[in-house]
């Protein structure tokens, strides 16, 4: 019985690792079919980085800790002072579909 409820739980984590997993191929594309449009790096559109901060409902604390960002750059790129570039753009993209995966990427 302890196996088959194991079992069940293991089929959970695969299929939300699935949904995961395919979320994150998703934003990969989509960074690849804009980097072919423009004919250089990979760019992103405009990052709203509060609206994903409050997506998941975390403070500016616990959304720098959680993601490496500094707190003072969080609060600039939030104020409009300054823009996230290059690969916090990126990865901005990619927390804002998946921040788990980011998360159990980061905690490795």
């Amino acid at each position: 019985e302890e196996q088959m409820a194991n079992s069940g739980e293991e089929d959970k984590v695969m299929k939300k690792s699935k949904v995961n997993l395919t979320t994150l191929k998703k934003a990969l594309e989509e960074l690849k079919r804009i980097k072919k449009q423009e004919g250089c790096s990979a760019m992103v559109e405009n990052i709203d980085v509060y609206a994903i901060r409050q997506k998941y409902h975390f403070s500016q604390e616990e959304f720098s800790r959680r993601f490496g960002f500094s707190m003072r750059t969080l609060q600039q790129w939030e104020q409009g002072r300054r823009r996230p570039q290059g690969s916090a753009r990126v990865l901005l993209k990619i927390i804002e579909g998946a921040s788990d995966v980011v998360e159990k990427l980061l905690q490795r």
